[in-house]
């Protein structure tokens, strides 16, 4: 991947990470992009927030529009995922996972999976309630990721 000084980019709709995303990204001199829809509005959201029309898939839109490679992107959406990692972008869950194009088959592979599942039998059990160790290993993850940069 490339070694620029990357844009952090936040799929904010339902990040649980907020809070760790600023103050990890204090230490290193960058300031996140937040993107959301109005619906999520906050008047105290601390910053660089977008907010943008409530629409399916705008903040996934805005932020394929204006990534770039080298960039950090952090979402849930696995989806956005794959397409953002195969234009060599970082991309890191909140759950402190950082997806790899390689990783791409697999979860598409589940995609499908739960798709189909769901279909048939009309639910899908959901991912396990998000953890202190997840904030933890979000954290671990972004200071490492963000620490290859440093010098640049």
């Amino acid at each position: 991947m490339l070694k620029q000084r990357p844009d952090i980019w936040v799929d904010a709709d339902s990040c649980p990470v907020k809070d760790e995303i600023l103050e990890t990204s204090s230490l290193f001199s960058i300031t996140p992009l937040f993107i959301t829809t109005i619906n999520h509005f906050s008047g105290k959201a601390e910053g660089s927030w977008t907010f943008l029309d409530d629409g399916s898939q705008s903040v996934d839109l805005y932020i394929v529009n204006h990534v770039k490679p080298g960039d950090i992107v952090i979402t849930q959406d696995l989806s956005l995922a794959v397409l953002l990692t195969s234009r060599r972008v970082y991309v890191i869950t909140p759950r402190g996972k950082l997806i790899n194009e390689e990783d791409a088959d697999e979860i598409m592979f589940y995609k499908h999976l739960r798709q189909k599942t769901v279909k048939r039998k009309g639910k899908w059990k959901g991912p396990s309630s998000f953890t202190n160790e997840d904030r933890e290993a979000f954290t671990q993850v972004f200071k490492k990721t963000l620490s290859s940069f440093e010098g640049i």
